[in-house]
């Protein structure tokens, strides 16, 4: 009998048992690459929605010597599959986004200085506050703040737009997908436990 060291270890998601289907993302279809995927405590304004966690998904796609050529940022809502929205910065269109914000950094360290400010929001709540602001016309702006003792301080903003009914399906089935795959191997890992349990697993 294995010690229950193992048993843990057959229990953890191994990356490659769902590579066959990673590629299918319809996120990463373009050459994108994921750098950053957390979940985040984020405000939204729309009707008679507020505050809730959301999936917040940045990704890049690499250029000649590592520099990235566009940088996407994708929102979305566990609690509905119908809430998904996409941040786009290119080389050139991130001229247009340096000037209406006033940024200093170039776009090689957008991406970096991105995560580095929603890490700080996932991690300093109290400080740091994300508003998603959706407009009827399905554009919608995630705001940054970091919230003073007197004020609160904008420190950057994201332009989004909502995805295309056609995206939208993509992702619902490839959603859908991987959820069926982690229950099947989940289903599978419990059984070998108990298999190991009581001296059955060869």
């Amino acid at each position: 009998m294995k010690s229950g060291t193992s048993w843990l270890n057959s229990m953890q998601m191994n990356p490659i048992d769902f590579a066959e289907i990673d590629y299918l993302d319809p996120a990463l279809k373009d050459g994108h690459k994921i750098l950053y995927d957390r979940i985040l405590n984020i405000n939204i304004r729309f009707q008679d929605r507020f505050s809730e966690n959301l999936f917040v998904s940045e990704s890049y796609n690499q250029g000649i010597d590592s520099n990235p050529q566009s940088i996407k940022i994708e929102i979305s809502s566990e609690k509905d599959l119908f809430f998904l929205f996409h941040h786009e910065a290119t080389v050139n269109g991130f001229t247009q986004i340096k000037a209406l914000q006033n940024l200093q950094m170039p776009f090689k360290d957008y991406a970096q200085i991105t995560i580095a400010t929603l890490n700080k929001v996932e991690q300093n709540y109290n400080g740091y506050g994300a508003i998603f602001q959706v407009m009827l016309d399905g554009s919608a702006r995630l705001e940054i703040n970091q919230t003073t003792e007197f004020r609160s301080v904008h420190m950057i903003h994201f332009d989004f737009h909502q995805v295309e009914e056609s995206f939208l399906r993509q992702t619902i089935v490839f959603k859908y997908n991987q959820q069926r795959k982690e229950i099947k191997y989940l289903t599978q890992s419990l059984g070998e436990c108990r298999m190991r349990a009581t001296g059955t697993f060869k």
